[in-house]
């Protein structure tokens, strides 16, 4: 029977019930044997379905299984407002941090005489049977300590570091991780149901991005990517920092060496670092993400109707940073994806930046996103006389063979005119300039270079009617 390909990158997106159990079981690949790694992946998927029926199921959270166990599902909460992420970081003290229990201190805990235990105990009994010369007696004793699970962790540890035999070794090795991966499974199954489950970073995360489903989806997809950004959501700033650098190398390498695709928990953990100020970023940085978000992942994003807020917010919160750099590009991403909330930081390039082609797309921005108010923020740059465009030929609003070229001032005034209501041919600027996404196009609003009176004819209608300025202004 003809088998078709399956490569081991490939993400199965038509079917997202499949998505996650399929990255998580491949990205632990590394620590489990192939015939343990696919019973697992068969418990896992199995289980994974149940869960999200659940989770999805329109029930009351209230009613109990079969068995009288309360069914706990995923509430949707939304995600918090772009400029209010930054002061959970500032915010964040040690003792927010939840505190887990390694699996062999858990051990200790419960069972601090283990080193004690004599050669009869039924635990040593089923170790030392994984050295016996039957294939059926070895199975046996792996099936029971599998059986046994954590409280059998610490002892095949040890065994499987210092045993004289290789095969049992080797067994006991395959076990632990056998049980450990069984215990994440069904910690990462538990979360994805809704229940209070401790994972890396989550409790600031979810305070930031919000809850459900989806969500939840996305961040166990991180955790398995990137768990030292999940845990650095608990620590320092020096701890993002440290974790910003080694994220960018990883996606980077899946992206140039690897040939792989950057997914959507990518974008998501460099926008939660970088929406922390202090994580120092830089042009390599910015440079980074954008390679990113100028991939699938984005798209992904934005259409998913839970993921969308959230992923807008973050990018928001990251773009209203005063320190970024690349200001041309962030502006012309946050109106290509109409992020009004990126007004704040309009307002800051149009106050700080000098460069005219910078200054002239803030322009752009703020008639995109402005309001009459913010004319006063515009006004400055009606006496920069700074090119923002080439020059080029104009036929249609002048008579042909005219020369024109768009200053920075004339970016000025069309933001002016269209915060105030009015149309640009109203003010001998084509109306064919006006763009939904753009505010308008810089190239169409330019006036000719040796003839300066349209220009000023123009500037001083501006300034009379629609700034109310006195002629001797």
């Amino acid at each position: 029977m003809n088998r078709l390909p399956v490569r081991a990158n490939q993400t199965v997106r038509a079917n997202q019930t499949f998505r996650y159990p399929i990255a998580i079981l491949q990205y632990r690949r590394r620590t489990v044997r192939i015939d343990l790694a696919m019973a697992m992946m068969i418990v896992v998927l199995i289980s994974s379905i149940a869960t999200r029926s659940v989770a999805q199921s329109p029930e009351d959270s209230s009613a109990g299984s079969e068995g009288g166990e309360a069914i706990t599902r995923v509430v949707a909460v939304p995600p918090m407002p772009a400029d209010q992420i930054a002061s959970v970081f500032q915010k964040a003290r040690a003792s927010d941090a939840i505190e887990t229990v390694p699996a062999d201190e858990n051990l200790a805990v419960k069972d601090s005489n283990a080193s004690e235990q004599s050669d009869d105990d039924p635990l040593q009994g089923w170790i030392a049977q994984l050295g016996s010369t039957e294939f059926a007696a070895r199975e046996q004793a792996t099936v029971a300590l599998r059986r046994i699970g954590q409280p059998a962790l610490r002892s095949l540890r040890e065994t499987a570091a210092n045993h004289a035999d290789i095969e049992v070794r080797t067994r006991a090795s395959d076990i632990a991780d056998g049980i450990v991966q069984g215990e994440a499974a069904g910690r990462i199954d538990a979360f994805l149901a809704g229940h209070d489950v401790s994972m890396d970073g989550w409790n600031v995360a979810t305070k930031i991005l919000g809850d459900g489903v989806r969500i939840r989806e996305l961040y166990v997809d991180l955790v398995m990517r990137h768990e030292d950004v999940a845990q650095s959501l608990n620590g320092s700033s020096a701890d993002r920092q440290t974790a910003l650098r080694s994220a960018i190398v990883r996606i980077q390498r899946g992206m140039f060496v690897e040939q792989r695709l950057p997914t959507e928990s990518d974008a998501i953990a460099l926008l939660l670092l970088m929406n922390d100020r202090s994580v120092v970023t830089n042009r390599l940085d910015e440079g980074a993400l954008f390679s990113v978000l100028q991939k699938e992942a984005s798209s992904l994003l934005f259409k998913d109707a839970q993921l969308s807020e959230p992923f807008r917010q973050l990018l928001a919160g990251w773009m209203t940073r005063d320190d970024v750099s690349n200001r041309q590009e962030i502006l012309w991403y946050s109106m290509s994806w109409d992020l009004k909330e990126v007004l704040p930081m309009v307002v800051t390039t149009l106050k700080k930046v000098t460069d005219p082609v910078t200054l002239g797309m803030a322009c752009q921005a703020v008639a995109r996103f402005g309001v009459a108010d913010d004319t006063e923020h515009v006004r400055p740059l009606l006496t920069d006389q700074r090119p923002v465009s080439e020059q080029q030929f104009m036929a249609q609003r002048f008579s042909s063979g005219v020369l024109v070229q768009t200053q920075v001032r004339d970016t000025a005034m069309a933001a002016i005119v269209l915060l105030k209501g009015r149309k640009l041919s109203e003010f001998q600027m084509s109306d064919d300039a006006r763009h939904p996404k753009y505010g308008f196009i810089i190239d169409q609003i330019g006036f000719p270079i040796e003839d300066a009176k349209p220009r000023e004819d123009v500037l001083q209608r501006v300034r009379s009617e629609l700034l109310k300025e006195q002629p001797d202004a």
